[in-house]
């Protein structure tokens, strides 16, 4: 009889066999934990799927982009905000390429919009630069656009270059119906002027101008038959810059011309007198009468030219047909220079004070 093997070596065996698994189990522990700590995949471990990668970066992107972004109710907002809070000039500067582009094609067309827009005042006619002038009596433009008149004239008179009295209101414009084609004679045309005027103490808006050298500011007169003042045939303030028998004479520059000079509150109200006398048109009667937006109740008149030194006239200033009045002159020979032809500057000035009852001479 034989005897049974030993269970011992089978144990042994099995025993030995658990500590080669536990021995590879710590190793590969081992193993896992160094690649762990340097960050290195194990190589038996699956990656992610690397379609995710994208997708995240772009989504990471937008939420940046959002971020960035202002809202589009301000974004719209804020160009017009700063555009308000600018300057009137750099607003203008600030505009678009298109925008700028856009107003400089429409400019010309604007321009030329405005120029032609306005009528010219009647007897003037436009030039190609937007002004408006008189071809009667424009030394720069007689008898056409563009024809300027030699210096051995003095002026352009009915469209011919002329030795006459040279007109010294600049842009002013002759009373309707006065000069041209007619003859005007013992007449006077009430005007709606740009700013009141006054003497003593009557202020008013209008004024009628008188053919025989007169500015009524009320109750006015076509008399020609000068006197002494106060004058019952003005029962109004009048002011007689050089009340005479005077003639406008059709076919000559001879009108009487009104206009502005100066600046608001310094404006000065002018009417000017180019005139000669009834069966006299070679006779020449040339002066202003100025009345002062800053200086009420003041009155000034500024002689150019007097052929018979108003020998024939009175001058002076009433505040109604009863007084109170003052005097200068009433038919006085030399009471004013004679001037000439040429004579673009007064030869003498009167000036009237309505408030305190005096007047003054200078020239």
């Amino acid at each position: 009889q034989q005897r049974p093997l030993p269970l011992q070596p089978l144990q042994q065996r099995q025993q030995l066999r658990r500590q080669l698994q536990q021995q590879l189990r710590r190793q590969l522990q081992q193993q896992l934990r160094r690649q762990l700590q340097q960050q290195r995949p194990l190589p038996l471990q699956p990656q992610r799927p690397l379609r995710l990668q994208p997708l995240r970066q772009q989504r990471v992107l937008l939420q940046q982009q959002r971020q960035q972004q202002l809202p589009r109710q301000l974004k719209r907002r804020l160009p017009q905000q700063l555009q308000q809070q600018l300057p009137p000039r750099q607003r203008k500067l600030r505009l678009l390429p298109q925008q700028l582009q856009q107003q400089l094609q429409q400019q010309p067309a604007k321009q030329q919009q405005q120029v032609t827009s306005a009528a010219c005042p009647t007897g003037y006619v436009r030039t190609p630069s937007g002004s408006c002038v008189n071809l009667l009596i424009d030394f720069n433009n007689c008898g056409s656009i563009g024809y300027v008149c030699a210096s051995s004239y003095t002026s352009c008179s009915n469209g011919a270059c002329s030795g006459a009295p040279a007109v010294q209101l600049t842009g002013g414009v002759t009373v309707p119906g006065w000069g041209g084609t007619v003859n005007v004679d013992d007449a006077y045309v009430t005007l709606s002027l740009p700013f009141s005027i006054s003497l003593y103490g009557y202020v008013t808006s209008s004024a009628s101008v008188q053919s025989n050298g007169c500015v009524c500011l009320s109750g006015c007169s076509s008399a020609y038959t000068n006197g002494p003042l106060p004058s019952g045939s003005f029962s109004g303030p009048t002011a007689f810059g050089y009340w005479d028998d005077l003639y406008i004479y059709a076919g000559t520059s001879q009108s009487v011309y009104y206009g502005t000079t100066g600046t608001y509150p310094n404006r000065n109200m002018i009417f000017e007198f180019y005139m000669a006398h009834f069966s006299g048109p070679t006779l020449y009667y040339h002066f202003q009468i100025v009345f002062y937006e800053s200086s009420p109740n003041i009155v000034a008149y500024s002689y150019f030219q007097s052929s018979d030194g108003g020998s024939s006239a009175t001058i002076g200033v009433q505040s109604s047909g009863s007084g109170p009045s003052m005097t200068y002159s009433v038919g006085t020979s030399g009471a004013v220079p004679v001037g000439s032809l040429s004579q673009n500057s007064p030869t003498m000035t009167l000036t009237f004070n309505t408030n305190a009852g005096t007047y003054s001479s200078s020239g």
